[in-house]
Protein backbone atom coordinates (compact mmCIF):
# COMPACT_ATOMS: atom_id res chain seq x y z
CA UNK A 1 0.00 0.00 0.00
CA UNK A 2 1.09 3.61 -0.66
CA UNK A 3 0.98 4.93 2.28
CA UNK A 4 3.39 2.47 3.66
CA UNK A 5 6.38 3.55 1.71
CA UNK A 6 8.89 6.32 2.79
CA UNK A 7 10.59 8.88 0.78
CA UNK A 8 13.07 6.88 -0.71
CA UNK A 9 10.01 4.36 -1.52
CA UNK A 10 10.48 1.76 0.64
CA UNK A 11 8.39 -0.31 3.08
CA UNK A 12 9.09 1.54 6.51
CA UNK A 13 10.89 -0.46 8.73
CA UNK A 14 8.15 -0.86 10.94
CA UNK A 15 6.36 -2.55 8.47
CA UNK A 16 9.02 -5.00 8.46
CA UNK A 17 9.33 -5.46 11.95
CA UNK A 18 5.40 -5.73 12.47
CA UNK A 19 5.72 -8.51 9.79
CA UNK A 20 8.63 -9.85 11.20
CA UNK A 21 6.37 -10.18 14.80
CA UNK A 22 4.01 -12.10 13.07
CA UNK A 23 5.61 -14.33 11.47
CA UNK A 24 7.05 -15.32 14.24
CA UNK A 25 4.79 -15.11 17.30
CA UNK A 26 2.80 -17.33 14.70
CA UNK A 27 4.67 -19.96 14.37
CA UNK A 28 5.22 -20.20 18.00
CA UNK A 29 1.26 -19.97 18.25
CA UNK A 30 0.83 -23.20 16.10
CA UNK A 31 3.98 -25.15 17.24
CA UNK A 32 2.42 -27.49 19.55
CA UNK A 33 -1.11 -28.69 20.18
CA UNK A 34 -2.90 -27.33 22.30
CA UNK A 35 -1.73 -24.08 20.33
CA UNK A 36 0.63 -21.96 22.79
CA UNK A 37 -0.50 -18.28 23.53
CA UNK A 38 3.04 -15.73 22.69
CA UNK A 39 3.25 -12.63 23.85
CA UNK A 40 6.65 -10.83 22.56
CA UNK A 41 9.55 -10.09 24.88
CA UNK A 42 12.21 -8.96 22.56
CA UNK A 43 12.25 -8.27 18.82
CA UNK A 44 15.37 -7.83 16.39
CA UNK A 45 14.72 -6.58 12.99
CA UNK A 46 17.91 -6.85 11.01
CA UNK A 47 17.74 -4.81 7.85
CA UNK A 48 19.58 -5.74 4.27
CA UNK A 49 17.99 -4.32 2.14
CA UNK A 50 14.47 -2.45 0.71
CA UNK A 51 11.03 -3.43 0.00
CA UNK A 52 9.59 -2.21 -2.91
CA UNK A 53 5.76 -1.66 -3.68
CA UNK A 54 4.90 -4.48 -5.45
CA UNK A 55 7.54 -6.75 -3.72
CA UNK A 56 6.28 -10.03 -3.28
CA UNK A 57 8.15 -11.03 0.61
CA UNK A 58 8.28 -14.29 2.17
CA UNK A 59 8.85 -15.07 5.86
CA UNK A 60 10.95 -18.23 7.06
CA UNK A 61 11.08 -18.90 10.40
CA UNK A 62 12.53 -21.04 12.75
CA UNK A 63 11.60 -22.22 16.28
CA UNK A 64 15.27 -22.10 17.80
CA UNK A 65 14.02 -23.55 21.49
CA UNK A 66 10.45 -23.91 23.35
CA UNK A 67 10.57 -23.86 26.72
CA UNK A 68 8.53 -24.18 29.95
CA UNK A 69 8.10 -20.44 29.59
CA UNK A 70 9.48 -18.62 26.86
CA UNK A 71 10.38 -19.51 23.09
CA UNK A 72 13.05 -18.45 21.06
CA UNK A 73 12.57 -17.79 16.94
CA UNK A 74 14.85 -16.66 14.38
CA UNK A 75 14.50 -16.17 10.58
CA UNK A 76 14.68 -14.16 7.62
CA UNK A 77 12.39 -12.12 5.37
CA UNK A 78 12.88 -12.41 1.39
CA UNK A 79 12.11 -10.82 -1.51
CA UNK A 80 12.43 -13.47 -4.23
CA UNK A 81 16.32 -15.13 -3.57
CA UNK A 82 17.43 -11.99 -1.82
CA UNK A 83 17.56 -11.51 2.11
CA UNK A 84 15.85 -8.09 2.83
CA UNK A 85 16.16 -8.62 6.48
CA UNK A 86 16.91 -11.04 9.13
CA UNK A 87 14.49 -11.37 12.45
CA UNK A 88 14.83 -13.00 16.01
CA UNK A 89 12.49 -12.87 18.92
CA UNK A 90 11.53 -14.13 22.23
CA UNK A 91 7.89 -14.73 23.32
CA UNK A 92 6.79 -15.51 26.82
CA UNK A 93 4.13 -18.58 26.30
CA UNK A 94 0.84 -19.64 27.94
CA UNK A 95 0.09 -22.47 27.38
CA UNK A 96 -3.63 -22.82 26.46
CA UNK A 97 -6.21 -25.52 28.37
Amino acid sequence: MPHHINYQDAAHGGVLSTFADVALSHAVYDAQRPRLLPSTMALTTNFLGPAKLGDWLVAEVKIDRIGGRSAFTSGAIRRGQETIATMSGVFSIRRSA
